[in-house]
């Protein structure tokens, strides 16, 4: 182990609040309490003091992280006119959307499967053609895998359900259930088109920049 190896605990850190930039994740729970980055970034270094000083544990470092982030909450001046009504609630009660947004993945991983295979028997490499279609869908997995990680990360440090926490959850599922609804259709497209004896790539190519205009405005979004 070289001397500038990171403890569990660092490591821990790091993927709950991102390395030297803050992550996309951690970033949309602080915009859902309405916390601003730089005390998201003070939070972060008094955690990396505390495990420092052993205050801390890796098992104690998502109970820990949840309280200061809603310290913190409740510190962060509101506009009477926009103050949302807040309820503490048990853990379990966004496991509502836990299990939603696992459902999805699941599905979207299966869904995945299948159009790759289609894309495989319909354009054989080394196509130019096929290049950009696996690209296409490898890009639109990495934005599902995004949304999908930072979903649970919302749900796994809040501990205080607000209107704003809600619409971050509900924002991201509606994403994965759009790209889940364009893979559909591009599945659909490639049976028609592998079954059909005029092979025409125009509807699979609008398709596919459709795709393309729906990951670019979900990225635009976070």
């Amino acid at each position: 182990m070289g001397m500038f190896s990171k403890t569990p605990a660092e490591r821990k850190l790091e993927e709950l609040t991102g390395g030297i930039i803050l992550s996309d994740e951690y970033k949309a729970i602080l915009r859902a309490k309405g916390i601003d980055l730089k005390t998201g970034e003070h939070i972060k270094n008094q955690l990396k003091e505390e495990i420092k000083l052993n205050i801390v544990s890796e098992e104690g470092l998502e109970t820990r992280i949840r309280y200061l982030i809603n310290q913190n909450a409740k510190k962060t001046p509101e506009k009477p006119v926009e103050e949302e009504p807040s309820v503490i609630i048990a853990e379990s009660s966004l496991k509502r959307y836990e299990e939603e947004v696992k459902s999805l993945k699941a599905q979207y991983d299966a869904k995945e499967k299948v159009v790759v295979n289609l894309i495989e028997k319909s354009f054989a490499p080394p196509q130019i053609t096929y290049d950009k279609f696996m690209d296409s869908v490898d890009n639109c997995s990495k934005v599902f895998n995004n949304q999908y990680d930072s979903a649970l990360s919302i749900v796994r440090l809040t501990t205080r359900e607000t209107p704003r926490i809600d619409t971050e959850l509900e924002n991201k599922i509606t994403n994965m259930k759009t790209i889940i609804s364009h893979v559909d259709d591009l599945t659909n497209e490639l049976i028609i088109n592998l079954s059909s004896d005029n092979k025409s790539n125009a509807d699979v190519e609008n398709l596919f920049d459709d795709m393309k205009d729906l990951i670019d405005s979900v990225k635009k979004y976070d």
